[in-house]
Protein backbone atom coordinates (compact mmCIF):
# COMPACT_ATOMS: atom_id res chain seq x y z
CA UNK A 1 0.00 0.00 0.00
CA UNK A 2 2.65 2.75 0.91
CA UNK A 3 5.04 1.63 -2.03
CA UNK A 4 1.36 2.68 -4.33
CA UNK A 5 0.97 5.38 -2.71
CA UNK A 6 4.50 6.65 -3.04
CA UNK A 7 4.21 5.35 -6.92
CA UNK A 8 1.36 8.04 -7.09
CA UNK A 9 3.18 10.80 -5.38
CA UNK A 10 5.94 10.50 -8.38
CA UNK A 11 3.93 10.18 -11.06
CA UNK A 12 2.37 13.47 -9.71
CA UNK A 13 5.57 15.11 -9.25
CA UNK A 14 6.40 14.18 -12.57
CA UNK A 15 3.83 15.31 -14.80
CA UNK A 16 3.09 18.55 -12.86
CA UNK A 17 4.83 21.90 -13.50
CA UNK A 18 8.08 22.07 -12.06
CA UNK A 19 8.32 18.52 -11.32
CA UNK A 20 10.36 15.87 -12.27
CA UNK A 21 9.84 16.05 -16.04
CA UNK A 22 10.31 19.90 -16.58
CA UNK A 23 13.77 19.47 -15.11
CA UNK A 24 15.55 16.64 -16.74
CA UNK A 25 13.98 17.99 -19.93
CA UNK A 26 16.27 21.14 -18.86
CA UNK A 27 19.03 19.39 -16.91
CA UNK A 28 19.60 16.26 -19.44
CA UNK A 29 21.59 17.88 -22.52
CA UNK A 30 23.34 19.91 -19.93
CA UNK A 31 24.75 17.21 -17.63
CA UNK A 32 26.28 15.55 -20.86
CA UNK A 33 27.65 18.78 -21.65
CA UNK A 34 29.91 19.08 -18.73
CA UNK A 35 30.28 15.56 -18.76
CA UNK A 36 31.65 15.80 -22.43
CA UNK A 37 34.06 18.88 -21.45
CA UNK A 38 35.18 16.93 -18.43
CA UNK A 39 36.45 14.45 -21.05
CA UNK A 40 37.91 16.31 -23.50
CA UNK A 41 39.78 17.90 -20.83
CA UNK A 42 41.24 14.37 -20.19
CA UNK A 43 42.04 13.26 -23.86
CA UNK A 44 43.93 16.78 -24.34
CA UNK A 45 45.74 15.95 -21.47
CA UNK A 46 46.03 12.20 -22.84
CA UNK A 47 47.88 13.66 -26.12
CA UNK A 48 50.03 15.46 -24.16
CA UNK A 49 51.21 13.12 -21.58
CA UNK A 50 51.96 10.87 -25.05
CA UNK A 51 54.07 13.95 -26.58
CA UNK A 52 56.30 14.60 -23.20
CA UNK A 53 56.26 14.72 -19.45
CA UNK A 54 57.00 18.75 -19.93
CA UNK A 55 53.63 19.69 -21.82
CA UNK A 56 51.72 17.27 -19.47
CA UNK A 57 53.37 18.73 -16.41
CA UNK A 58 52.29 22.01 -17.67
CA UNK A 59 48.99 21.52 -18.51
CA UNK A 60 47.42 21.15 -15.77
CA UNK A 61 48.69 24.22 -13.86
CA UNK A 62 48.59 26.54 -16.91
CA UNK A 63 45.02 25.46 -17.77
CA UNK A 64 43.68 25.89 -14.47
CA UNK A 65 44.91 29.46 -14.33
CA UNK A 66 43.89 30.39 -17.41
CA UNK A 67 40.24 29.43 -16.30
CA UNK A 68 40.33 30.80 -13.07
CA UNK A 69 40.88 34.35 -14.50
CA UNK A 70 38.42 33.79 -17.25
CA UNK A 71 35.82 32.43 -14.67
CA UNK A 72 35.27 36.16 -13.67
CA UNK A 73 34.40 37.10 -17.14
CA UNK A 74 32.26 33.69 -17.79
CA UNK A 75 30.12 34.19 -14.46
CA UNK A 76 29.70 38.00 -15.53
CA UNK A 77 28.51 36.70 -19.13
CA UNK A 78 26.57 33.85 -18.70
CA UNK A 79 24.14 35.00 -16.13
CA UNK A 80 22.74 36.79 -19.26
CA UNK A 81 20.69 33.13 -19.17
CA UNK A 82 18.95 34.40 -16.27
CA UNK A 83 17.51 37.54 -17.67
CA UNK A 84 16.87 35.52 -20.33
CA UNK A 85 14.88 33.13 -18.44
CA UNK A 86 13.15 35.68 -16.73
CA UNK A 87 12.18 37.77 -20.23
CA UNK A 88 10.76 34.43 -21.51
CA UNK A 89 8.52 33.75 -17.98
CA UNK A 90 7.29 37.10 -18.88
CA UNK A 91 6.87 36.35 -22.90
CA UNK A 92 9.10 39.48 -23.12
CA UNK A 93 10.42 37.81 -26.13
CA UNK A 94 11.30 40.96 -28.48
CA UNK A 95 13.81 41.92 -25.39
CA UNK A 96 15.66 38.38 -25.70
CA UNK A 97 17.87 38.75 -28.27
CA UNK A 98 18.94 42.45 -27.25
CA UNK A 99 19.83 41.37 -23.93
CA UNK A 100 22.20 38.59 -25.01
CA UNK A 101 24.32 40.87 -27.53
CA UNK A 102 24.79 42.97 -24.64
CA UNK A 103 26.18 39.67 -22.72
CA UNK A 104 28.58 39.52 -26.67
CA UNK A 105 30.03 42.78 -25.87
CA UNK A 106 31.36 42.52 -22.38
CA UNK A 107 32.96 39.65 -23.92
CA UNK A 108 35.06 42.03 -25.97
CA UNK A 109 36.06 43.39 -22.81
CA UNK A 110 37.18 40.32 -21.17
CA UNK A 111 38.98 38.76 -23.90
CA UNK A 112 40.82 42.35 -23.90
CA UNK A 113 41.86 42.26 -20.59
CA UNK A 114 42.89 38.48 -20.78
CA UNK A 115 44.74 39.48 -23.59
CA UNK A 116 46.50 42.31 -21.98
CA UNK A 117 47.26 39.73 -18.46
CA UNK A 118 48.97 37.40 -21.36
CA UNK A 119 51.75 39.93 -21.42
CA UNK A 120 52.75 39.00 -18.36
CA UNK A 121 52.72 35.01 -18.97
CA UNK A 122 56.74 34.80 -18.05
CA UNK A 123 56.46 37.11 -14.56
CA UNK A 124 53.51 34.84 -13.59
CA UNK A 125 55.14 31.60 -13.84
CA UNK A 126 58.73 32.85 -12.57
CA UNK A 127 56.80 33.76 -9.57
CA UNK A 128 55.09 30.10 -9.49
CA UNK A 129 58.67 28.95 -9.33
CA UNK A 130 58.27 26.07 -11.22
CA UNK A 131 61.14 24.16 -12.84
CA UNK A 132 62.19 26.23 -16.14
CA UNK A 133 61.26 23.22 -18.41
CA UNK A 134 57.75 22.87 -17.09
CA UNK A 135 58.00 26.94 -16.69
CA UNK A 136 58.54 27.21 -21.10
CA UNK A 137 55.96 25.00 -21.26
CA UNK A 138 53.63 26.36 -19.37
CA UNK A 139 54.28 29.98 -20.55
CA UNK A 140 53.69 28.91 -23.91
CA UNK A 141 50.11 27.29 -23.44
CA UNK A 142 48.76 30.22 -20.84
CA UNK A 143 49.84 32.56 -23.25
CA UNK A 144 48.30 31.38 -26.41
CA UNK A 145 44.89 30.34 -24.45
CA UNK A 146 44.83 34.14 -23.33
CA UNK A 147 45.05 34.97 -27.12
CA UNK A 148 41.84 33.09 -27.80
CA UNK A 149 39.75 34.24 -24.90
CA UNK A 150 37.55 35.91 -27.08
CA UNK A 151 35.47 33.09 -29.36
CA UNK A 152 34.77 31.06 -26.20
CA UNK A 153 33.61 34.05 -23.92
CA UNK A 154 31.46 35.25 -26.77
CA UNK A 155 29.98 31.52 -27.71
CA UNK A 156 29.08 31.26 -23.50
CA UNK A 157 27.45 34.63 -23.98
CA UNK A 158 25.47 33.83 -27.36
CA UNK A 159 24.72 30.42 -25.91
CA UNK A 160 22.15 32.13 -22.95
CA UNK A 161 19.64 32.40 -25.95
CA UNK A 162 19.31 28.95 -25.87
CA UNK A 163 20.27 28.17 -22.03
CA UNK A 164 17.93 30.67 -20.68
CA UNK A 165 14.64 29.97 -22.53
CA UNK A 166 15.74 25.67 -22.00
CA UNK A 167 16.64 24.70 -25.01
CA UNK A 168 19.43 23.15 -23.96
CA UNK A 169 19.72 20.20 -26.67
CA UNK A 170 20.69 22.58 -28.99
CA UNK A 171 23.91 23.89 -26.52
CA UNK A 172 24.32 20.11 -25.98
CA UNK A 173 24.65 19.78 -30.23
CA UNK A 174 26.87 22.68 -30.75
CA UNK A 175 29.23 22.09 -27.38
CA UNK A 176 29.95 18.63 -28.59
CA UNK A 177 30.84 19.79 -32.07
CA UNK A 178 33.21 22.46 -30.79
CA UNK A 179 34.51 18.97 -28.59
CA UNK A 180 34.87 16.89 -31.64
CA UNK A 181 36.72 19.76 -33.30
CA UNK A 182 39.05 20.55 -30.69
CA UNK A 183 39.98 16.91 -29.86
CA UNK A 184 40.35 16.21 -34.17
CA UNK A 185 42.74 19.08 -33.95
CA UNK A 186 44.50 18.20 -30.44
CA UNK A 187 45.91 14.91 -32.28
CA UNK A 188 46.78 16.69 -35.47
CA UNK A 189 48.51 20.05 -34.08
CA UNK A 190 50.81 18.46 -31.60
CA UNK A 191 51.65 15.54 -32.48
CA UNK A 192 52.03 17.01 -36.59
CA UNK A 193 49.53 15.33 -38.50
CA UNK A 194 48.09 15.58 -41.71
CA UNK A 195 50.87 17.45 -43.28
CA UNK A 196 49.92 20.62 -40.26
CA UNK A 197 53.15 20.88 -38.28
CA UNK A 198 53.78 19.92 -34.64
CA UNK A 199 53.61 22.07 -32.28
CA UNK A 200 53.19 20.52 -28.78
CA UNK A 201 51.44 22.34 -26.30
CA UNK A 202 50.96 25.40 -28.45
CA UNK A 203 48.78 23.06 -30.68
CA UNK A 204 46.87 21.69 -27.69
CA UNK A 205 46.03 25.49 -27.19
CA UNK A 206 45.44 25.91 -30.27
CA UNK A 207 42.95 23.15 -31.35
CA UNK A 208 40.76 24.48 -27.92
CA UNK A 209 40.92 27.94 -29.70
CA UNK A 210 39.63 26.28 -33.20
CA UNK A 211 36.74 24.36 -31.19
CA UNK A 212 35.70 27.93 -29.30
CA UNK A 213 35.35 29.01 -32.97
CA UNK A 214 33.22 26.54 -34.04
CA UNK A 215 31.07 26.83 -31.28
CA UNK A 216 31.03 30.77 -31.95
CA UNK A 217 30.01 30.33 -35.42
CA UNK A 218 27.42 28.06 -34.69
CA UNK A 219 25.70 29.54 -31.61
CA UNK A 220 25.81 33.20 -33.99
CA UNK A 221 24.31 31.00 -37.35
CA UNK A 222 21.58 29.85 -35.29
CA UNK A 223 21.14 33.04 -33.21
CA UNK A 224 20.60 34.97 -35.95
CA UNK A 225 18.54 32.68 -38.30
CA UNK A 226 15.40 34.66 -39.76
CA UNK A 227 13.23 32.59 -37.81
CA UNK A 228 14.68 33.59 -34.06
CA UNK A 229 15.06 37.28 -35.36
CA UNK A 230 11.09 36.90 -36.20
CA UNK A 231 10.38 36.22 -32.68
CA UNK A 232 13.37 37.63 -30.25
CA UNK A 233 14.50 40.36 -32.14
CA UNK A 234 18.04 38.84 -32.46
CA UNK A 235 19.35 40.67 -35.12
CA UNK A 236 19.19 44.25 -33.17
CA UNK A 237 22.68 44.49 -32.30
CA UNK A 238 22.30 48.18 -30.88
CA UNK A 239 24.70 48.77 -27.74
CA UNK A 240 22.43 49.33 -24.72
CA UNK A 241 24.99 50.64 -22.05
CA UNK A 242 21.63 50.87 -19.48
CA UNK A 243 20.94 46.87 -19.71
CA UNK A 244 24.86 46.65 -19.67
CA UNK A 245 24.81 48.32 -16.61
CA UNK A 246 22.40 46.39 -14.97
CA UNK A 247 23.83 42.81 -16.05
CA UNK A 248 27.07 43.82 -14.42
CA UNK A 249 25.29 44.71 -11.16
CA UNK A 250 24.00 41.19 -10.93
CA UNK A 251 26.67 39.22 -13.13
CA UNK A 252 29.31 40.38 -11.99
CA UNK A 253 28.66 39.30 -8.20
CA UNK A 254 27.93 36.03 -9.78
CA UNK A 255 31.49 35.99 -11.39
CA UNK A 256 32.94 36.76 -8.06
CA UNK A 257 31.30 34.03 -6.70
CA UNK A 258 32.68 31.58 -9.51
CA UNK A 259 36.04 33.00 -9.39
CA UNK A 260 36.67 32.19 -5.51
CA UNK A 261 34.59 28.73 -6.08
CA UNK A 262 37.49 28.01 -8.60
CA UNK A 263 40.25 29.80 -6.44
CA UNK A 264 39.44 27.79 -3.47
CA UNK A 265 40.11 24.15 -4.25
CA UNK A 266 43.41 25.29 -6.16
CA UNK A 267 44.66 27.17 -2.83
CA UNK A 268 43.55 23.91 -1.06
CA UNK A 269 45.26 22.01 -3.44
CA UNK A 270 48.29 24.25 -2.69
CA UNK A 271 48.69 23.76 0.91
CA UNK A 272 48.32 20.14 0.95
CA UNK A 273 51.34 19.84 -1.16
CA UNK A 274 53.55 21.29 1.52
CA UNK A 275 52.66 18.32 3.88
CA UNK A 276 54.12 15.45 1.49
CA UNK A 277 53.80 14.21 -2.14
CA UNK A 278 52.27 11.13 -1.00
CA UNK A 279 49.80 13.71 0.64
CA UNK A 280 49.14 15.72 -2.65
CA UNK A 281 48.92 12.42 -4.24
CA UNK A 282 46.11 11.02 -2.99
CA UNK A 283 44.58 14.23 -2.43
CA UNK A 284 44.76 15.11 -6.41
CA UNK A 285 42.78 11.12 -6.96
CA UNK A 286 39.91 12.15 -4.09
CA UNK A 287 39.34 15.88 -5.74
CA UNK A 288 39.41 14.05 -8.93
CA UNK A 289 37.07 11.62 -8.25
CA UNK A 290 35.21 13.70 -6.94
CA UNK A 291 35.01 16.33 -9.93
CA UNK A 292 33.75 13.27 -12.41
CA UNK A 293 31.38 11.67 -10.01
CA UNK A 294 29.51 14.97 -9.64
CA UNK A 295 29.81 16.68 -12.62
CA UNK A 296 25.98 16.29 -13.23
CA UNK A 297 25.83 18.62 -10.01
CA UNK A 298 26.95 21.71 -12.24
CA UNK A 299 24.25 20.93 -14.63
CA UNK A 300 21.44 20.76 -11.84
CA UNK A 301 22.30 23.75 -10.85
CA UNK A 302 22.24 25.79 -14.25
CA UNK A 303 18.52 24.43 -14.74
CA UNK A 304 17.76 25.21 -11.16
CA UNK A 305 18.55 28.77 -11.85
CA UNK A 306 16.78 28.70 -15.26
CA UNK A 307 13.58 27.21 -14.24
CA UNK A 308 13.56 29.64 -10.82
CA UNK A 309 14.01 32.73 -13.65
CA UNK A 310 11.17 31.10 -15.81
CA UNK A 311 8.64 30.61 -12.93
CA UNK A 312 9.53 34.23 -11.49
CA UNK A 313 9.33 35.72 -15.18
CA UNK A 314 5.60 34.42 -14.96
CA UNK A 315 4.86 35.72 -11.15
CA UNK A 316 4.72 32.06 -10.30
CA UNK A 317 6.78 31.98 -7.11
CA UNK A 318 5.13 28.69 -5.89
CA UNK A 319 6.39 27.07 -8.95
CA UNK A 320 9.67 28.46 -8.60
CA UNK A 321 9.85 26.70 -5.20
CA UNK A 322 8.81 23.54 -6.45
CA UNK A 323 11.23 23.20 -9.16
CA UNK A 324 14.04 23.95 -6.47
CA UNK A 325 12.79 20.67 -4.36
CA UNK A 326 12.24 18.62 -7.56
CA UNK A 327 16.48 19.12 -8.36
CA UNK A 328 17.02 18.37 -4.59
CA UNK A 329 14.90 14.64 -4.92
CA UNK A 330 17.08 14.16 -8.13
CA UNK A 331 20.52 15.07 -6.86
CA UNK A 332 20.08 13.06 -4.08
CA UNK A 333 18.72 10.29 -5.51
CA UNK A 334 22.04 10.30 -7.32
CA UNK A 335 24.55 11.32 -4.62
CA UNK A 336 22.86 8.87 -2.08
CA UNK A 337 24.77 6.12 -4.35
CA UNK A 338 27.56 7.61 -4.90
CA UNK A 339 28.04 8.39 -1.40
CA UNK A 340 27.23 4.85 -0.11
CA UNK A 341 29.84 3.51 -3.50
CA UNK A 342 32.73 5.77 -1.95
CA UNK A 343 32.50 4.05 1.64
CA UNK A 344 31.61 0.63 0.24
CA UNK A 345 33.69 0.43 -2.85
CA UNK A 346 36.64 2.90 -2.88
CA UNK A 347 38.70 0.68 -4.15
CA UNK A 348 36.99 0.72 -7.57
CA UNK A 349 37.08 4.31 -8.06
CA UNK A 350 40.66 4.44 -7.24
CA UNK A 351 41.99 1.46 -9.68
CA UNK A 352 41.67 3.32 -12.77
CA UNK A 353 44.62 6.08 -11.36
CA UNK A 354 46.97 3.18 -10.82
CA UNK A 355 47.51 2.51 -14.66
CA UNK A 356 50.83 3.58 -15.63
CA UNK A 357 52.30 4.45 -12.02
CA UNK A 358 54.96 2.68 -9.58
CA UNK A 359 52.32 -0.41 -7.93
CA UNK A 360 54.45 0.44 -4.80
CA UNK A 361 53.46 4.26 -4.86
CA UNK A 362 49.78 2.98 -5.36
CA UNK A 363 49.91 0.79 -2.60
CA UNK A 364 51.29 3.59 0.12
CA UNK A 365 48.86 5.82 -1.15
CA UNK A 366 46.03 3.60 -1.34
CA UNK A 367 44.93 3.51 2.53
CA UNK A 368 45.34 7.31 2.51
CA UNK A 369 42.94 7.73 -0.31
CA UNK A 370 40.06 5.61 0.78
CA UNK A 371 40.24 7.66 3.56
CA UNK A 372 39.81 10.47 1.99
CA UNK A 373 37.16 9.16 -0.24
CA UNK A 374 35.23 9.12 3.12
CA UNK A 375 35.89 12.81 3.55
CA UNK A 376 34.30 13.18 0.09
CA UNK A 377 31.32 10.98 0.96
CA UNK A 378 30.65 13.50 3.99
CA UNK A 379 31.51 16.37 1.94
CA UNK A 380 28.64 15.26 -0.60
CA UNK A 381 25.63 15.04 1.74
CA UNK A 382 25.87 18.80 2.06
CA UNK A 383 27.36 19.96 -1.10
CA UNK A 384 23.99 19.58 -2.90
CA UNK A 385 22.44 21.72 -0.22
CA UNK A 386 24.84 24.77 -1.56
CA UNK A 387 24.71 23.76 -5.37
CA UNK A 388 20.69 23.99 -5.81
CA UNK A 389 19.82 26.73 -2.80
CA UNK A 390 22.79 29.15 -4.37
CA UNK A 391 21.65 28.35 -7.80
CA UNK A 392 17.92 29.70 -6.72
CA UNK A 393 18.45 32.47 -5.37
CA UNK A 394 20.79 33.33 -8.12
CA UNK A 395 18.49 32.92 -11.02
CA UNK A 396 16.06 35.34 -8.69
CA UNK A 397 19.16 38.13 -8.81
CA UNK A 398 20.19 37.23 -5.65
CA UNK A 399 24.07 37.36 -6.70
CA UNK A 400 25.18 40.27 -4.59
CA UNK A 401 24.92 38.11 -1.13
CA UNK A 402 25.68 34.82 -2.78
CA UNK A 403 29.40 36.93 -3.96
CA UNK A 404 29.46 37.90 -0.16
CA UNK A 405 28.92 34.52 2.09
CA UNK A 406 31.35 32.91 -0.48
CA UNK A 407 34.10 35.78 -0.15
CA UNK A 408 33.45 35.63 4.38
CA UNK A 409 33.84 31.76 4.52
CA UNK A 410 36.37 30.99 1.86
CA UNK A 411 38.13 33.25 3.77
CA UNK A 412 37.29 32.84 7.25
CA UNK A 413 35.78 29.01 7.36
CA UNK A 414 38.52 27.53 4.83
CA UNK A 415 41.63 29.67 3.73
CA UNK A 416 42.80 30.62 6.56
CA UNK A 417 41.99 27.68 9.25
CA UNK A 418 43.22 25.53 6.73
CA UNK A 419 46.71 27.69 6.54
CA UNK A 420 46.86 27.67 10.47
CA UNK A 421 46.27 24.08 10.88
CA UNK A 422 48.23 22.47 7.71
CA UNK A 423 51.37 25.27 7.78
CA UNK A 424 51.53 26.72 11.34
CA UNK A 425 50.56 24.19 13.17
CA UNK A 426 51.45 20.99 11.15
CA UNK A 427 48.56 18.99 11.48
CA UNK A 428 48.75 17.31 8.56
CA UNK A 429 46.06 16.52 5.60
CA UNK A 430 43.23 14.88 7.32
CA UNK A 431 43.09 18.68 9.39
CA UNK A 432 42.86 19.95 6.35
CA UNK A 433 40.00 18.13 4.57
CA UNK A 434 38.25 18.14 7.72
CA UNK A 435 38.42 21.78 7.34
CA UNK A 436 36.67 21.55 3.89
CA UNK A 437 34.38 19.45 5.23
CA UNK A 438 33.07 21.98 7.76
CA UNK A 439 33.19 24.57 4.96
CA UNK A 440 30.73 22.72 3.23
CA UNK A 441 28.39 22.50 5.71
CA UNK A 442 28.90 26.06 6.41
CA UNK A 443 28.31 26.86 3.08
CA UNK A 444 24.78 24.85 2.98
CA UNK A 445 23.70 25.76 5.98
CA UNK A 446 24.39 29.99 4.82
CA UNK A 447 22.43 29.58 1.53
CA UNK A 448 19.45 27.19 2.85
CA UNK A 449 19.07 30.34 5.76
CA UNK A 450 18.77 32.83 3.48
CA UNK A 451 16.72 30.85 0.71
CA UNK A 452 14.07 30.41 3.49
CA UNK A 453 13.95 34.02 4.03
CA UNK A 454 11.99 33.58 0.62
CA UNK A 455 13.02 37.44 0.29
CA UNK A 456 14.20 35.91 -3.44
CA UNK A 457 10.55 35.28 -4.29
CA UNK A 458 10.39 39.22 -4.59
CA UNK A 459 13.17 39.59 -6.46
CA UNK A 460 13.54 40.27 -10.21
CA UNK A 461 16.81 41.31 -12.46
CA UNK A 462 14.22 42.52 -15.23
CA UNK A 463 11.82 45.24 -15.17
CA UNK A 464 8.07 43.97 -14.12
CA UNK A 465 5.51 43.86 -11.27
CA UNK A 466 6.02 41.43 -9.03
CA UNK A 467 2.39 39.89 -7.94
CA UNK A 468 2.16 37.82 -5.14
CA UNK A 469 0.83 33.82 -5.39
Amino acid sequence: MKIKKLFLKFKKRWKCRGGYSDFLKIAFPLIISTGAWAAQNFINRFFLAWHSKEAFAASLPAGVLNFSIMSIFVGTITYVDVFVSQYYGKKEYRSIGPSVWQSFYLAFVGAFLLLFISFFSENIFAFIGHVPAIAAEEIKYFRVLCYGALPSLAASALSGFYAGRGKTKTVLIINVAGILVNVVFDYFLIFGKAGLPELGITGAALATIIGSITMFVLFAFLVTSQKNNKTYNTRKFTPDFKFIKRLLKFGFPNGVQFFFDMSGFTFFVLIIGTVGELELSASNIALNINQLAFMPLIGCGITTSILVGQFLGRNKASLAERSVYTALHIIYFYVAFMVLSFILIPNLFIYPFSKGAESEIIEQIRPMTVNLLRFVALYSVFDPMNIIFASAIKGAGDTAFVMKLLIILSVFAAAIPIYIAVITFKLGVYAGWSIMVFYAIALALSFYLRYKTYKWKKMRVIEMQVIEG
